[in-house]
């Protein structure tokens, strides 16, 4: 007999609020017994032929006393959180492809729109001016061709990219690594941009009530940022950076990994240099993007041409003659870093072109 959806959403979350059992022995509880109802009911015993080891399933046995599965299931209603549990139809088809997918997935918003395609966006949490910019243009591209956007809730890169999408109309996906109350949401910065993905996407966590942030669970959460998504874009990230984890998560996912290029002289951009040099693709506009899944830009988002003040200052100094980079340094006064920022992205505008050798000329037009 097919097992009963509620039932597995209340005793799913039942066994996750048992904090030793991790996803793949949850899995195996789930496929031995057909369902997390009558694994709640088994005998210890039992759990050893479902591939349980003894001490979790003597864990188990000692917990499962101490939960009142109705009762824990009806606090996540009034919260307005939603289980998703790895058998039903809802479940994100993408997620549930990779391995380690978390059999109980808690949703808080619209968990529909976990079906629809998707990319993430990662990256450094001290985003500089060049990666908002980055940010503003990719982001409201992706947007404008129907994908969401899947991020973390971080600061930096996550938060920025999340924004660019609420504001272009688009639909947001946060993953926390924690649960999904609004106690428990952080940074509490972020607290009301959290607000507003659960009005237009929706939050996504596989950490039961009462699970609040803990410094481990951020790696392990960014396994289903990229499991998620159809690709991985990172904008920004120096080389410790978590948007890596999240990227060789994607790999491993046999998901496309994309890194927007920066300046060799910036921390920040050492990671997605190095993703580069490693085989990531190069983004520098946002049809880099659309064509490795094959969506035709019906509708490709304008991309502003214009030169900030500070761009507009190299561009002058460009209009007669091709400069070299070192020239250019000691005419405008600028810190190396600085200047191969915006020489970057007067690139992606197509404002200047790189000739080689360090020199940069004006593209005329």
């Amino acid at each position: 007999m097919a097992a009963n959806p509620i039932a597995n959403k209340i005793f799913g979350n039942g066994f996750n609020l048992i904090p030793q059992i991790g996803p793949v022995s949850l899995l195996r509880l789930f496929k031995h017994f057909g369902g997390f109802e009558p694994a709640w009911f088994a005998a210890q015993a039992e759990y050893l032929h479902a591939g349980i080891s003894q001490k979790l399933a003597q864990i188990i046995r000692d917990k499962k006393p101490q939960i009142n599965p109705e009762l824990a299931f009806a606090e996540l209603t009034r919260r307005q959180i939603e289980v998703l549990t790895i058998g039903e139809v809802g479940y994100p088809p993408l997620l549930k492809e990779v391995a380690a997918a978390p059999p109980v997935l808690y949703v808080r918003g619209n968990q529909q729109i976990l079906t629809a395609a998707s990319v993430a966006v990662v990256g450094t949490r001290k985003i500089t001016s060049y990666g908002q910019q980055a940010c503003q243009e990719l982001i409201t591209g992706l947007v404008q061709n129907n994908l969401s956007i899947v991020s973390g809730l971080a600061f930096g890169v996550d938060a920025q990219a999340l924004s660019v999408c609420v504001a272009e109309g688009g639909i947001p996906v946060a993953v926390l690594a924690s649960d999904l109350d609004n106690s428990s949401i952080s940074p509490r910065s972020n607290f009301q941009l959290a607000q507003k993905v659960v009005e237009r996407g929706c939050l996504v966590s596989e950490y039961p009530l009462g699970m609040v942030v803990q410094k481990q669970n951020f790696p392990i959460r960014n396994r289903i940022i990229s499991a998620l998504s159809l690709g991985t874009l990172v904008i920004e990230a120096d080389m410790e950076s978590g948007s890596l984890i999240t990227a060789n998560f994607a790999l491993e996912q046999n998901r496309e990994v994309f890194a927007v290029p920066g300046s060799i002289f910036s921390q920040s951009s050492r990671g997605t240099n190095a993703l580069i040099k490693k085989g990531a693709k190069l983004v520098a506009r946002v049809n880099d993007i659309l064509e490795e899944f094959d969506i035709t830009s019906a509708n490709p988002a304008p991309i502003d041409l214009s030169a900030t003040p500070q761009e507009q200052t190299v561009l002058d100094v460009l209009a007669k003659e091709p400069i070299h980079i070192d020239d250019l340094i000691k005419l405008l006064k600028l810190r190396p870093a600085d200047l191969n920022s915006l020489l970057t992205m007067l690139e992606m505008k197509g404002r200047v072109k790189n000739l080689g050798g360090g020199k940069y000329a004006k593209v005329r037009g």
